[in-house]
Order: C-alpha cells, then sequence, then structure tokens
C-alpha cells in the first residue's frame, strides 16, 4: 500500500467529520493512534517533541507538515531523528525552509543509537549423575564455566555410607564438554546416567563429604578446595516425599511386579552383601549333599526354605532401612529417565520393607538372595536323580 499524502492526511485528521476509522485504515495505523495524533494537532502550540517522535510514520510526516506552519522548529528537530526515514526527510525539509526564512533553529536531533544489547546469559550447563548402585555409590559430573578458560568438570564418586570417595577435577574445551556430555548419555546408560538439577548434585556431594567426618573416609586430594569453590548447596529433600503410598490395588501391582527391578541394567547389579552371600552358600551346600532326605523333592523343598530364610534373615533392621533408602532414591532417578512404572515399583518395595512386610512375600526382596544361586530345573522323576554340582554358584555384587 501506497504511503499517504502528509498534506492529505494533515487534512483529515484536522477534519471533525472524518471517522478516526476511516483515517486509520488510509494510514495503516492503529485508530488509538490516530486519536493521539489529532490531539496532539489541536494543542500543536504546546504538543511535546517526544509525543511526537513516537507517532507512527506517516502520522508524523503530517504532523512535521503542521510544525513547519506553525514554526514548531523544534518539533522538527525532534522529528528529525525519526526512526521512518521519510518522517526524517520531511523534518530536515522543513528546519532547512525554516532556517532560510532566518529562524533560528536548533541543531537536529541524531537518532539515537540503540545501546549495544546485553550478551544473553549462558545457559546453565547440564550437571549429570549415574543411579545409586545397590551398595550405595553413584557418580555425580558437575560442571561451571570458566571464562577464557573453558568448562570445568568434577567427576565425584559418592558412597551414602563412606561418603566422598573419588574426585577428579579437569577442564575441558566447549567442543570436548560437549563429545563428553554425549558420551555420558549415550553410553552411560546401564548405570542410568541423566541429568540432574543442579542444587540436588550439589547437595548430595556436599552430604557425602560431611560423612567423610563421620566415617573417617580419607578425603580425596584436592576435595576441599574444589568445595569452596562452589556455591553453598541446601540440603537435599527427601526423594520419598514425592512417593506417597499409591491406591491399594495399584501399590500391590506394582509391588507384585518389583522382581522385573532386577532386570534394568542399572540394577542388574544389586544382590545382598557377599560376606551374607557366601553363608549362605554353606547352608545350600549342606542341603544338597545330605543324606537325610528321601527323595529329590525334600530336598528341594529344604533348599526352598533355607533361601526363604536367608532373604528374611538378611533384613535386619540397619540392611532393611539402608535398602529402603537406596530404593527410594533409584525410584527417583528411574522416574527422572522416564520410567514410571519401575520407579513405582521401587518405592512401593521401600514403602513394603519400611512397614514392616515380611521379605520373603517381597519379588525384588527375594531376588536380593536367589538370584546369586541360579540352579537347574528338577528332572523328571523318570529320569532319576539329578547329579549333584558342587557349591553353588556365587556371583560377587559389582
Amino acid at each position: 500500500m501506497a504511503t499517504p499524502d502528509p498534506d492529505r492526511l494533515l487534512a483529515l485528521l484536522r477534519d471533525p467529520h472524518v471517522e478516526s476509522q476511516e483515517i486509520a485504515a488510509l494510514a495503516a495505523v492503529p485508530r488509538e493512534e490516530v486519536g493521539r495524533a489529532s490531539r496532539l494537532l489541536l494543542g500543536l502550540a504546546r504538543a511535546k517533541p517526544e509525543d511526537a517522535l513516537t507517532l507512527p510514520a506517516p502520522l508524523a510526516a503530517a504532523v512535521a507538515r503542521a510544525a513547519l506552519v506553525a514554526g514548531r522548529a523544534d518539533l522538527l528537530a525532534a522529528l528529525a531523528a525519526h526512526a521512518g526515514k521519510e518522517v526524517s526527510k520531511e523534518a530536515k525539509r522543513g528546519l532547512h525552509v525554516l532556517r532560510a526564512r532566518g529562524v533560528a533553529v536548533p541543531e537536529p536531533s541524531r537518532p539515537v543509537s540503540a545501546p549495544p544489547s546485553a550478551a544473553l546469559p549462558e545457559p546453565p550447563l547440564p550437571v549429570y549423575a549415574s543411579a545409586m548402585d545397590g551398595q550405595g555409590e553413584r557418580a555425580v559430573w558437575f560442571t561451571r564455566s570458566l571464562p577464557g578458560k573453558g568448562i570445568e568438570v568434577g567427576q565425584a564418586v559418592l558412597s551414602d555410607e563412606r561418603g566422598l570417595l573419588e574426585l577428579q577435577v579437569g577442564v575441558l574445551g566447549r567442543k570436548e564438554w560437549r563429545g563428553l556430555a554425549k558420551d555420558l548419555v549415550e553410553r552411560g546408560a546401564a548405570m542410568g546416567i541423566a541429568e540432574v538439577a543442579r542444587e540436588s548434585a550439589l547437595a548430595w556431594i556436599a552430604a557425602a563429604r560431611a560423612l567423610n567426618e563421620q566415617t573417617g573416609q580419607r578425603v580425596p586430594d584436592g576435595a576441599d578446595l574444589w568445595l569452596a569453590q562452589l556455591p553453598p548447596g541446601a540440603a537435599a529433600p527427601d526423594p520419598a516425599d514425592r512417593f506417597p503410598p499409591l491406591p491399594d490395588v495399584e501399590e500391590r501391582e506394582a509391588l507384585a511386579a518389583s522382581g522385573e527391578l532386577h532386570q534394568v541394567p542399572l540394577m542388574q547389579g544389586w544382590l545382598a552383601d557377599e560376606g551374607y552371600l557366601r553363608i549362605v552358600a554353606v547352608r545350600l551346600d549342606e542341603v544338597a549333599v545330605s543324606p537325610l532326605y528321601l527323595d529329590e523333592r525334600q530336598r528341594e523343598e529344604q533348599l526352598e526354605r533355607v533361601l526363604a530364610d536367608a532373604v528374611d534373615g538378611y533384613f535386619d533392621p540397619p540392611v532393611r532401612a539402608r535398602v529402603v533408602r537406596r530404593l527410594f532414591a533409584v525410584a527417583d532417578h528411574l522416574q527422572r529417565l522416564s520410567y514410571p512404572a519401575h520407579a513405582a515399583s521401587a518405592a512401593a518395595v521401600a514403602r513394603a520393607l519400611a512397614a514392616g512386610v515380611a521379605p520373603r512375600a517381597i519379588p525384588f526382596a527375594r531376588l536380593l538372595v536367589e538370584k546369586a544361586f541360579p540352579r537347574e530345573p528338577s528332572a523328571p522323576p523318570e529320569a532319576g536323580p539329578a547329579p549333584s554340582t558342587g557349591t553353588p554358584l556365587i556371583i560377587a555384587p559389582r
């Protein structure tokens, strides 16, 4: 659409019989701006230069024509800085005319340069952590930007029983960091590595360092200096708070499906303590070679009883509390990895153990012991008794 002639617009703006909507359509400007321009022209002798400068270009050009007729050199000087090139040109022409008539005119305003846009704040660097394993350990990769140097990465190994176990700190270029972050996510799937909140990572690291004082665990070299350079972290919220009990039917279903957690890569290494499993192995060996059983069916039944008793015996109060704490932490991590069903099962097991449910009634708890002793299916009766295979296999926890 062609720009309306300033003189025509000026006449329309001053005509009380012309609707503002008609002028707005002609100039392709909001109706409110037409009203503002009309009021400015009615009180042109008192009009403020800054009011004229903020008008849309077609209306500002019309006001420039009126300012020339009224001898308002200050208005013209202001409009010379208008963002519209045609308006600025019109105002400078008016100033030239007034100057030729001997009118003292101010220097035209220079277009105000926009201040250089502030650099956008750098998005926060991601922080990664692995899931807590069956021994209560997890790795954290904490990052911070060092201007002019690169990305500092602190790789810490934390234990919920011993404290801060290991710390390695290095500075990488941004390209190197992007490669490392990609590897962490793609190749760390078995460890359940995922991005976590910086505040959570800080809280875990600080809590682990405090444990060193209680346990006597040696603090890694340079750890305290590195920690002093990090922002203070608040205490991490208890992940159990995120997992209130489910409705009864859903709670039972989540608990019944808990054995499937042992198939999740990041939980396949969960086992009872190795020392305890060795004691169970001796008991199973005794049953396997004992002459007290009339047939293999009785022997198998006794092996089942030994395993069930071993499951219940393993979960003394300290172990029960420890497993509950770790399962809630893993549930939180599984939720973060978008595995809601597994997260619900882990939390259901934690709640059941905390409530005193017999471990032998919980599939996940049974497998902490049973999967260390894989056994061949019983042979059919007509095949005769299966030969003894010796000591049951113990899969050492990793």
